[in-house]
Formats: structure tokens, C-alpha cells, sequence
């Protein structure tokens, strides 16, 4: 994952520990993170760090391009919750990646030194490619059947693009009057990743059909709301080859990580509030509640949609 870990660039804004929680169900105090009923322990998420931010070079590296220790706990925490919602993903959809090809892909990347030297690798280098190859695994079995339909509209600020979201996730009239009234909209726009590679790294493609997304676009950038109309996994690959063939390994795995959106869904993520928010569509822990994404399904009279 050494493209994600250089985006983890803004200072961490840390709030009270979280208490622990009543009834059934995971300690949140003990907790970094919860997906689903399973908790990723509090006490073994700050080893991982440790031994991240001991390895020599690595903060001030990161110091100098403006980072801190908090983006790498974030970074971290990120890749042990990436790494729950893709096994729940694998087993689901029948992806085993052989110790046999991991050692190979270690081996072909110099060896684990050179693993942990260009990436995070929380776990170790082993744990680190594995999760990297079943990344990729799964983006090879969805990219070249994947279609998505969607209706996009731009908004100056988080706060017009969140308003616009609601508008537009209350379905019916509401919809269509407010997209309607954005300044910039697009209707029906298509998105083949195997007709367009570049496409595998919107976060179009894992969002569910029925959904509303609100996120930015990037970093100082504007924030454009999506609505999901439909996904589809019947289409078929284009005969001269697909994203698949034209995509690299890591690209393929950042495709990957996006197609696990609807796992993420289905199952809930919620971080320890000393790690910030989780992103929905950035798949990632964010400083603060105020930078995160929102996903919220379509009003359809009967209760939300199962993603």
C-alpha cells in the first residue's frame, strides 16, 4: 500500500478516549476499530505503530514532507481495517491467495526488507503482500464485468455538497429539483473500467446502485455528489483486453480496496476517536468527522437499501 501511505498528510485532531460501550458487543474502550461485531484490539494497533515509526529514516522522512507520527497511526490503523473488511470479501467471493505466491511475490520484490522498506507493511512483509495479491485478486475477478451508472453534480463546499446529498438522497421529487439546481450536472454517466482503465480508481466503482456519495475531489479541491442509478457485474470484458491487462499490480490493488465499499457497508466501520473518522469512499481513517465522505443510501418509502 506505498501509494496510500503518502496521503496521510494532515494533523491528527485528538479527542477522549472512547468510553467503553454498554450492552453486547465489542469493548469500543479496547477497541482501535470495530467492523462488524469484531474488534481490532486497542493495545495490539499501538505495537503495529511502534514497530512502523521505530523503523530507521521513516518520521523523518515523513517530517519532511510535512507528516507526523499521527498519520502513521492512521495509516495503520487504515491497513489492519482494510485488511478485516478483505477477508470477509475473499471469503465471501471464494479468493485464496497461496503461500506459494506470496513468497514468490516477496521474493520478486527483493526480499522482505525491501517490502517493509517501501510500504507500511503492518504485520510483516508476508501479511503486507498477501493482502496486496488479494487486492488485486479481487479487482481481477470484478474490473472488466464491472458498469456503473451514475448522476454527478459539483458543489463549492462540503456543506452545499452534503445539503445536495440529502436532497438527493430523499428520492422522488426532492431529487430531481435539487440536482436540477446544482450548477454542474451530468446525467447518466457511464463508467466501463474495461473500456477506460483509468476509472478503476473512482470511487464510482465500489460505490452500491441506490446510494448518494458526497467527497471531495481532493485536497483543496471542490466536492461532488454522486448518485449510484445502477452496478452491474454481467458486462463483458472488450475482446483486445480489458483494465486487467492494461493495469498495474498496484493499481489493481487500490482498485481493490475501492470494491470493498459495499463490504464496508454491509458490515459498519467505526474507529477509536484518537484515529479520527473513517472515509467511506477514501477507505480511510481521516483526522476529523469534518473531512469524511458521506454515503447515505436512497429514500425508497420501505427502509434504506442492503448494499
Amino acid at each position: 500500500m506505498r501509494t496510500r501511505t503518502g496521503r496521510f498528510t494532515a494533523a491528527l485532531v485528538i479527542v477522549s478516549a472512547l468510553v467503553a460501550g454498554c450492552g453486547a458487543g465489542p469493548n469500543r474502550a479496547d477497541s482501535a476499530a470495530i467492523v462488524g461485531q469484531t474488534s481490532i484490539p486497542l493495545d495490539e494497533t499501538q505495537q503495529s505503530i511502534t514497530d512502523v515509526l521505530v523503523r530507521p529514516g521513516l518520521v523523518e522522512g515523513l517530517a519532511a514532507q510535512g507528516g507526523s507520527e499521527a498519520d502513521i497511526g492512521r495509516a495503520v490503523v487504515s491497513q489492519l481495517v482494510i485488511r478485516d473488511l478483505l477477508g470477509r470479501a475473499a471469503q465471501e467471493q471464494g479468493i485464496t491467495v497461496t503461500d506459494q505466491q506470496v513468497d514468490a511475490a516477496v521474493a520478486e520484490a527483493g526480499g522482505p526488507e525491501a517490502v517493509t522498506a517501501s510500504s507500511l507493511s503492518v504485520g510483516g512483509a508476508q501479511a503486507a503482500v498477501r493482502d496486496r495479491l488479494t487486492l488485486a485478486a479481487l479487482a481481477g475477478r470484478d474490473l472488466d464485468r464491472l458498469s456503473v451508472t451514475a448522476d454527478v453534480a459539483i458543489a463549492e463546499s462540503r456543506e452545499q455538497a452534503l445539503d445536495l446529498a440529502r436532497e438527493v438522497a430523499a428520492g422522488g421529487e426532492r431529487a430531481e429539483r435539487a440536482l436540477a439546481g446544482a450548477g454542474t450536472t451530468q446525467r447518466d454517466l457511464a463508467i466501463r473500467p474495461a473500456e477506460t482503465p483509468q476509472a478503476a480508481l473512482t470511487p464510482l466503482i465500489g460505490i452500491p446502485a441506490g446510494w448518494v456519495a458526497a467527497f471531495q475531489l481532493g485536497t483543496g479541491q471542490g466536492w461532488v455528489v454522486v448518485r449510484v442509478t445502477d452496478r452491474t457485474l454481467d458486462a463483458q470484458a472488450p475482446p483486445e483486453g480489458g483494465a486487467v491487462d492494461r493495469l498495474d499490480p498496484e493499481t489493481l490493488s487500490e482498485a481493490g480496496i475501492r470494491l470493498l465499499t459495499p463490504t464496508a457497508l454491509r458490515a459498519g466501520v467505526e474507529l477509536n476517536p484518537r484515529y479520527g473518522s473513517w472515509d467511506p469512499i477514501q477507505m480511510l481513517a481521516v483526522p476529523g468527522a469534518d473531512e469524511a465522505a458521506t454515503l447515505l443510501p436512497v429514500s425508497t418509502g420501505s427502509g434504506a437499501l442492503t448494499p
